[in-house]
C-alpha cells in the first residue's frame, strides 16, 4: 500500500530499524542541520546519540552513508508525486487554478516545515555534493511521469496555463518561490502562523501571475 510521508520523525519512529541506529539518525539530523555536515564530527553524534562510534560505523560504512540514509526519504517525496494521496486531495479541490495553486502551495510548504531539520541539511548539500545533487535530479526524471500525470494534466484541464508554459518551467517557478520562503520564515526572520499565511498568499498570488494566460 502505498504510503504519504509527512513527517522524517514519524518514519523514523515507524521504521523497523534497531533503537540505536534510530538513535544515531536522530542525533545527526540535529547536529547537521545546526552545525552543518561539515562541521560534525561521527565523535559528537555519537555523544549526542549515546552510542559509541563503534556502534555508529556498524550501522553505516561513513559520515557520507549517514548523510545518504538521512536524505533519501526525504528525496524520494519531496515533489508533491507521492502518487494517489496527493492525487486525490488536488482533485478534491474547486478545478480552478487559483485553489489548485493555494493547495500545492501549503502543502509543500507544511511538508517542508514538519521536515525542516532535514530540508535545510538537504539545500546546503545541494550546493556542495555532487551525489546529492545527482540523486535528486535523477530523482525528478523518474517521476515526471507520475507528476505530469498527477499534478499537471490537471492543471492544464483547467484551461488557464500559459500556453508556452511547460512542466520545468512550472516547477522552476513554483518550487523556487516556496524554498526561498520557508528559508526565510525558518532562518532569516521567524514569523508567526498570521504572518507566514500573508506571506504564502503571496506567492500564489505571485504564482498565479506568472502562470496564467
Amino acid at each position: 500500500m502505498e504510503q504519504a510521508f509527512e513527517d522524517l520523525n514519524d518514519w523514523l519512529m515507524t521504521s523497523e530499524m534497531p533503537f540505536g541506529k534510530k538513535q544515531v539518525l536522530k542525533a545527526a539530523i540535529n547536529l547537521f542541520s545546526k552545525q552543518g555536515y561539515d562541521g560534525t564530527s561521527t565523535a559528537q553524534i555519537a555523544e549526542a546519540s549515546g552510542m559509541s562510534q563503534a556502534t555508529i560505523f556498524k550501522y553505516y560504512k561513513s559520515k557520507e552513508d549517514l548523510l545518504l540514509v538521512i536524505l533519501k526519504p526525504l528525496i524520494e517525496h519531496l515533489l508533491p508525486v507521492y502518487g494517489k494521496e496527493f492525487a486525490k486531495k488536488l482533485s478534491q479541490q474547486d478545478q480552478n487554478l487559483a485553489n489548485m495553486i493555494h493547495f500545492i502551495v501549503q502543502d509543500r510548504y507544511s511538508f517542508l516545515v514538519q521536515n525542516k531539520d532535514a530540508v535545510m541539511i538537504l539545500i546546503s548539500q545541494l550546493l556542495i555534493n555532487q551525489q546529492i545533487k545527482d540523486n535528486v535530479l535523477q530523482k525528478i526524471v523518474d517521476v515526471k511521469d507520475i507528476f505530469e500525470q498527477n499534478v499537471w494534466l490537471p492543471l492544464k484541464k483547467t484551461g488557464e496555463l500559459r500556453d508556452d508554459l511547460d512542466v520545468a518551467g512550472f516547477l522552476r517557478i513554483v518550487v523556487s518561490q516556496i524554498i526561498f520562503y520557508f528559508i526565510q520564515t525558518q532562518r532569516i526572520s521567524i514569523a508567526d502562523e498570521k504572518t507566514i499565511q500573508i506571506g504564502l498568499k503571496q506567492i500564489e498570488v505571485s504564482i498565479l501571475r506568472a502562470i496564467e494566460k
